[in-house]
C-alpha cells in the first residue's frame, strides 16, 4: 500500500450557472493536486486585484468589473473544492 501525503479536489463545486433554474456550467475537475488548484486560485486573485482597481477608477468600469466577478466565481470553486477535497480526505490514503 502507498500512502499519498498530496490531498486532492474533490471535483463537486461548480461555477457559471447559466439558466434559469440555475444549471451550472462548468465543474472543477477531480484529482487535481490541491497545492495546485490553490496555487491557480492566488494567479486568479491577483487577476481580480487588477482588474477591480482598473474597474474603480474607470469611468464606465463594467467590463472590468465584470471579468473580476466572473473570475471570483471560479476562486470559489477552486477553495470550496479544496476544502470539501481536504475534509474527505482524497488522496490522503490512495492505493498503488
Amino acid at each position: 500500500m502507498n500512502f499519498s501525503p498530496v490531498n486532492t479536489t474533490a471535483g463537486i463545486a461548480t461555477f457559471s450557472n447559466c439558466t434559469a433554474v440555475s444549471e451550472p456550467l462548468f465543474r472543477v475537475n477531480p484529482g487535481v493536486p490541491s497545492t495546485e488548484a490553490l496555487a491557480q486560485a492566488s494567479v486568479l486573485m491577483d487577476c481580480i486585484n487588477r482588474l477591480t482597481l482598473i474597474g474603480g477608477v474607470d469611468d464606465e468600469g463594467g467590463a472590468p468589473v465584470w471579468a473580476a466577478h466572473y473570475l471570483g466565481e471560479q476562486v470559489k470553486a477552486l477553495i470550496d473544492d479544496v476544502g470539501m477535497g481536504l475534509r474527505d480526505g482524497r488522496g490522503a490514503n490512495e492505493t498503488d
